[in-house]
């Protein structure tokens, strides 16, 4: 800070007082605009008081789960962060949209969604319990096979998109996948794409990927961490199989695992079931780890 009575900051004390890594301040800057810092004789970006409270503000936007673009937007247009509408989410309906087979009426239905509230609270308030109504309904016989996979396919490219559009502004990659054997992958895109937009560059593996493959991948990408998926309680020796792979590489990749089904698995660290949480919780340890 400079010894003026209009104090300016340079990016390494915005960074420290905000907790936001100096090249996330970049992209904020470039990308989104929050800020238009100053420049010093040197070249040196300079920032006002006021700038860094509105970085500080835009930090405590994201943790909270909110996506980057909204999150400025909010900041600019000086109202308070908007929780999303519970009653518009408590309106569309998913199982509806699969048995109408109409990819009108089923985009409609995610768009609306995913436009309603953050992508966290999206995914955990309302596609995760609209994904269990829309299993147990096929179970009931009430949807066919082709019901199940419609919905499923419009799941998918819904989130692809907006997995797309996060951009990650850390370094150091971050292995998503599910073990050999594993199929039902919406959930964890869904904490994919929660964790991309906090920033995390991740490496999207998919369903039954093979455990060569994941370890391929790890010597590949050298990645700083792997998360995996275990859906089903049947899974749990092929990911034991996996992480016990990606923890004999040197040094040992960190690995958490995540899933309702998931149970304690040696050498993995256990992610709570709340998808937007759980990104939360990879994404503030990495940094933590990147600090220590």
């Amino acid at each position: 800070m400079t010894d003026s009575a209009d104090p300016r900051y340079t990016v390494k004390q915005v960074s420290a007082i905000t907790g936001v890594l100096e090249t996330t301040l970049r992209v904020w800057e470039r990308r989104y605009g929050v800020v238009e810092p100053e420049r010093s004789q040197g070249g040196y970006r300079l920032y006002t008081p006021e700038q860094v409270e509105r970085l500080r503000r835009m930090a405590a936007l994201v943790e909270g789960g909110m996506a980057a673009s909204l999150a400025a937007r909010t900041i600019a247009s000086g109202s308070p962060p908007d929780a999303g509408d519970a009653a518009t989410l408590g309106r569309l309906d998913l199982v509806a949209a699969a048995v109408s087979l109409d990819p009108a009426s089923l985009d409609a239905v995610l768009a609306d969604a995913f436009a309603a509230a953050p992508l966290d609270v999206v995914c955990q308030a309302w596609l995760m319990p609209e994904l269990e109504r829309l299993g147990a309904a096929w179970a009931q016989g009430e949807l066919t096979v082709a019901h199940e996979h419609f919905a499923s396919a419009g799941v998918l490219r819904a989130l692809g998109r907006r997995f797309d559009e996060a951009r990650p502004t850390e370094p150091g990659r971050v292995l998503v996948g599910l073990p050999p054997g594993s199929h039902h992958q919406l959930g964890l895109l869904a904490f994919a794409t929660c964790l991309r937009q906090r920033g995390v560059d991740v490496v999207y593996l998919g369903a039954d990927v093979p455990i060569a493959d994941w370890a391929r991948a790890a010597t590949s990408l050298a990645p700083r961490a792997a998360v995996l998926g275990v859906p089903r309680a049947s899974r749990t020796p092929r990911a034991q199989e996996v992480v016990n792979r990606l923890r004999a590489f040197s040094p040992p990749i960190l690995v958490w695992v995540g899933g309702v089904r998931a149970g304690h698995l040696p050498g993995a660290a256990r992610l709570p079931d709340d998808v937007g949480v759980a990104a939360q919780e990879v994404a503030q340890s990495l940094r933590v780890r990147d600090t220590g």
